[in-house]
């Protein structure tokens, strides 16, 4: 069949692709990776700060364009 045929080229062109890659020895790290683990901490956030700059009305809320999309 045509398509083993063409698996047996594709198998035989990665092996001589691989022979061209050179021996290389192991990879040494100068530092030990160590798995550091921290405490998880909450953070107090403020959200006026998030909405201070946004435009809102007379009660607060956040004023946005509507989106194009929407009938």
């Amino acid at each position: 069949m045509a398509i083993e045929k063409d698996a047996e080229k594709i198998l035989e062109q990665f092996s001589k692709a691989l022979d061209d890659v050179p021996e290389l020895e192991g990879t040494v790290y100068i530092t030990d990776n160590l798995n550091l683990n921290r405490e998880d901490e909450s953070e107090q956030t403020d959200s006026t700060k998030i909405v201070r700059n946004a435009r809102t009305d007379k009660d607060g809320n956040v004023i946005v364009k509507r989106a194009d999309w929407i009938n």
